[in-house]
């Protein structure tokens, strides 16, 4: 009798935690450093302004290499928003995918790696500022890889985003 007594007993309590609308009991999430939440936003934080910094200094880089023409700054936008409209969606779903600190490293060896290798033929294209007229090959391959450094930066930025915004 007792055992029907004590299965009446839970099964009221369940009921009365539903009507509260507490449902079912849950284990409560692992707890989280806070010292790796704090690296985690500084992170992000930084990698953000590190690139907008970018973004917009790479047009007026551009602007200065071809003096009077918008084409450069045009095509680096076209390609960077081309490769988010493409690229976007599989480097989400490769994000869901794994586990913060895998992302966290990825994300920010990615975008810091591309925005290096940019900069880099961006300091070549400006130190060498006649390199359009007399060798227009290096000129084009220094701009395609800035191009496509620049895409790849704005794809790790878009992995960093969804790490970080994904669970708000």
């Amino acid at each position: 009798m007792e055992n029907a007594a004590e299965a009446v007993t839970v099964v009221q309590q369940d009921e009365e935690r539903e009507v509260e609308g507490l449902g079912q009991p849950q284990n409560p999430p692992p707890p989280v450093r806070r010292r790796f939440i704090i690296s985690l936003y500084v992170g992000y934080f930084l990698a953000r302004w590190g690139a907008r910094t970018w973004e917009f200094s790479v047009a007026l880089y551009m602007i200065y290499l071809w003096p009077n023409s918008l084409l450069l700054a045009a095509i680096y936008g076209a390609i960077e928003s081309g490769s988010t409209a493409i690229f976007g969606p599989i480097v989400g779903r490769w994000i869901e995918g794994m586990d913060y600190v895998k992302v966290l490293r990825l994300w920010l060896l990615c975008q810091n790696l591309s925005y290096i290798i940019a900069g880099g033929a961006v300091i070549k294209l400006l130190l060498d500022y006649h390199l359009k007229p007399r060798n227009i090959p290096v000129f084009a391959t220094l701009v395609a890889l800035t191009n496509v450094a620049g895409a790849i930066g704005v794809l790790s930025t878009l992995g960093g985003t969804i790490l970080i915004e994904r669970d708000w």
